[in-house]
């Protein structure tokens, strides 16, 4: 049973009686909602297949799908979305109509940015986050998504869907439930512009006690970079990664340095896509709103401010993997536990665009899912596809040239790589005009010795 505390949070102005400083915004009326479950699975992106999640949870629904999306080109998503037994609707970004134009979105033309990214699904599942159902965010951006199963805060989603369906753009209704429990769990849920959205990251951050991590793609706002500049001041730890590819002169990364904070940009040859804040590792605020005066303002965007420390501790997984990475290189020969490089065919007896290959064998028990993985040399990256059965091989031709003497082929998977060869190089591997270079055992990879 679904119980509902009305809660009336009465403003009173004292001046002069207190020290606390003022946080931010209160509404005259919140209403709290207490659910008896709790369904939220947390996904990160591209390690965990978030394509093949979200396009699941489309796949499941029974009555409806609406979509609030500002970008979308993957296959898979696309072709969940194209059902005429239930109620689907669309709306999506100018600057993106062309990739879905065949699901007759609705489009907002506007100045801001319609940068939402959710799903509503059957009116009681959402997908959220920072996940665009995109090639680029799916298999190369760091991003985050969350599915979560609640009346109260699904029917926030289907609200502001149906805004912007109607063309209700960069504004609207107060959020109706901004606080749902979902058992034990609380979580806070708002929308931007119509509900301010930083000042309430102000409120979450001013709780912090003792750290803060944080993943931005684009952090501009002075007001919570204030914030955050003064918990440092005070004895809080500070932490995080910014995309480097926003850092500016209107970031936030110069004025953290010389507060002598510990910033960092993050390696990721792509896209650092997170809009993530963890706050004494309990709280972690998510969603598509990116800290800066747009996302505040102009663009419609949305968070979810959840109070749970196992939430967090995933979201902190997350975190440690992105302040470590460093380009995901192996230096060392390590036993092989995935696929690896098999065969190179470089030095043809014909054409070489026409006729190199590499080959891929897969030593586990298992089918992998190649569709995740790239072959690359230097800037060259190409992403492969298809299954690759248990010790099965497939051949690919590579879009890049594999040149005669000094050359390499680099097998990664979400950034990391799996494995490499190289050869007339460092490596003293050979093949004559017309051979290929193989294998001779599957063991172990980044080895020379392994191959013939």
């Amino acid at each position: 049973m679904k119980k509902i505390v009305f809660l009336v949070l009465i403003v009173v102005l004292i001046s002069g009686c207190t020290t606390n400083e003022p946080t931010g915004h209160v509404t005259k009326k919140s209403t709290v909602v207490m659910e008896d479950e709790k369904r939220m699975e947390v996904y990160f992106c591209p390690q965990d297949g978030c394509r093949e999640k979200l396009a699941g949870l489309l796949k499941s629904a029974k009555q409806s799908i609406h979509c609030a999306l500002f970008d979308l080109d993957l296959p898979e998503v696309k072709d969940a979305l194209k059902r005429d037994d239930i109620d689907v609707k669309l709306v999506t970004d100018v600057d993106n109509e062309k990739s879905s134009a065949e699901l007759k979105p609705v489009v907002n033309f506007g100045y801001q940015l319609t940068h939402n990214k959710f799903c509503v699904v059957d009116g009681k599942t959402f997908f959220t986050g920072s996940f665009n159902p995109t090639e680029n965010c799916n298999f190369k951006n760091n991003n985050n998504m969350l599915i979560i199963t609640s009346e109260h805060l699904a029917k926030n989603y289907e609200d502001e869907f149906d805004e912007l369906y109607n063309e209700i753009f960069s504004g609207g209704s107060e959020v109706e439930y901004p606080i749902v429990y979902l058992k034990d769990t609380k979580v806070e849920n708002y929308f931007c512009p119509d509900d301010s959205c930083s000042i309430h990251v102000i409120d979450a951050l001013s709780n912090a006690k003792s750290e803060i991590y944080f993943m931005t793609f684009s952090f501009t706002d002075d007001g919570i970079g204030g914030k955050i500049v003064d918990l440092h001041n005070n004895g809080v730890k500070v932490k995080g990664v910014f995309e480097n590819t926003q850092v500016s002169d209107y970031s936030e990364y110069n004025r953290f340095l010389e507060n002598g904070m510990d910033v960092k940009k993050d390696n990721n040859k792509y896209n650092m896509h997170h809009k993530v804040f963890i706050i004494d590792n309990e709280t972690v605020i998510t969603g598509s709103y990116n800290p800066s005066s747009s996302g505040d303002e102009k663009n419609d965007e949305n968070i979810l401010i959840i109070h749970d420390k196992g939430i967090a501790k995933k979201f902190l997984d997350e975190f440690d993997k992105v302040w470590n990475y460093d380009g995901g290189l192996i230096s060392q020969c390590i036993p092989a536990k995935d696929v690896v490089i098999s065969e190179v065919y470089y030095d043809t007896t014909g054409k070489d665009s026409e006729e190199e290959y590499i080959s891929i064998y897969n030593p586990t028990n298992r089918d992998v899912n190649l569709d995740y993985y790239f072959i690359s040399r230097g800037d060259s990256n190409q992403r492969m596809s298809g299954i690759i059965s248990s010790n099965g091989t497939k051949k690919f031709d590579p879009k890049f040239s594999l040149p005669n003497s000094g050359g390499y082929a680099v097998l990664s998977k979400g950034g990391y790589e799996v494995d490499y060869v190289e050869w007339e190089s460092d490596w003293k591997l050979v093949a004559k005009k017309g051979e290929v270079l193989s294998r001779k055992s599957f063991g172990k990879v980044n080895c020379e010795e392994e191959w013939k």
